[in-house]
């Protein structure tokens, strides 16, 4: 059984007329899923989530900063930058995120499904503990893997963050332990938002080593990635076998997303997505949950969340006509750079 996390407060949430990080997101990827008929699978269960409970934020969130989010909602809106902003549903929305999360992990860990995404806005990995930042508000990633951690009891969770824009404050959640490895794959700090997540970004204290980031070239698409997977992120799972593996899902690392300048196709994510999910079955017992970060082109977020879901559950894999040529410059930087980094990661010594 596959988990689809969804509630329609996470519509409701709206940032600006025009903003990118909009409603359409979700309206597109739920488009394509029930034209897929996957919502009348007995594979998948649509499941509405709770919001999440004060004491399961407050280790990721400053509890005034949390106040400060809900008072903006109460008032009918706010800033907190040029780009990121409340609305009335702000705050209601980001705690069902928050709580689709908390909720999918625990029916995961009593057997009673096998994985889960949750579609959801707002998203959470900018989200730092006390900053509102880069559409985000609450680390709805995060606040999981301390769930995992402090009501499980577990010891090794694994977090993939494959959005194009570096998971600034998912790593900085998880910074100082080992407990947590944080694998970020997106494009290069120096050309895009937020400007972090460098190769000599790898932790500090007993977590030094376990952040690993892949700062990659833009226009790297299907084949830097695969290369990636098949030299980095694969033999690092087998070094530190994690118990559960947590997913950043961005599809704004399609070659036609508007906010970034990658080469992915819609092949190159589910790619990732199948090879993340026989990661999970070989060291997870099939333990994994994706949450839904960025991803700016209506068409791509429908196609990539349709066949996500698709994976997730077993079930046949829509194939799409989206083209790309990456370059030869950014397959040799890619080659570059994953020698720096495994330089960087005692767990691939």
């Amino acid at each position: 059984m596959t988990d689809l996390v969804y509630h329609d407060a996470f519509i409701q949430h709206v940032m600006s007329p025009g903003h990118p990080e909009s409603p359409d997101r979700l309206r597109s990827a739920m488009r394509s899923i029930k034209s897929a008929n996957l919502l009348d699978d007995t594979k998948v269960n649509l499941l509405t989530p709770q919001e999440a409970s004060l004491e399961k934020i407050h280790p990721i969130h400053e509890e005034r900063y949390l106040d400060g989010i809900k008072a903006k909602s109460e008032k009918g809106g706010g800033f907190y930058t040029m780009d990121t902003a409340v609305n009335a549903y702000t705050y209601g929305a980001a705690l069902l995120a928050a709580g689709g999360g908390i909720g999918a992990v625990d029916r995961i860990m009593q057997d009673d499904s096998n994985n889960a995404f949750i579609l959801c806005r707002p998203p959470g990995h900018h989200a730092e503990y006390a900053r509102a930042f880069g559409f985000c508000f609450i680390n709805n990633i995060a606040v999981a893997a301390n769930h995992l951690l402090t009501d499980h009891g577990l010891q090794r969770i694994l977090i993939v963050d494959y959005d194009a824009h570096h998971g600034n404050g998912t790593q900085r959640t998880f910074y100082s332990t080992d407990k947590v490895v944080y694998v970020g794959l997106h494009q290069d700090g120096r050309t895009l938002f937020p400007g972090s997540g460098f190769p000599n970004e790898i932790g500090t204290g007993d977590g030094e080593g376990y952040t690993v980031n892949l700062s990659m070239y833009p226009g790297s698409g299907d084949s830097s990635y695969k290369l990636v997977f098949e030299k980095v992120i694969e033999p690092l799972v087998s070094s530190y076998q994690p118990e559960f593996l947590l997913v950043s899902v961005g599809y704004d690392g399609h070659y036609d997303d508007p906010l970034t300048a990658l080469g992915l196709t819609t092949r190159g994510f589910a790619m990732m997505n199948q090879r993340l999910n026989k990661l999970a079955k070989s060291y997870t017992d099939g333990k994994i949950v994706c949450f839904l970060e960025g991803g700016y082109n209506l068409e791509v977020m429908g196609n990539c969340s349709l066949n996500l879901l698709q994976e997730l559950a077993g079930l046949k894999i829509t194939s799409f006509s989206d083209e790309y040529t990456e370059s030869e410059t950014s397959l040799e930087y890619t080659k570059e750079l994953i020698d720096v980094v495994i330089q960087n990661t005692p767990l691939l010594g």
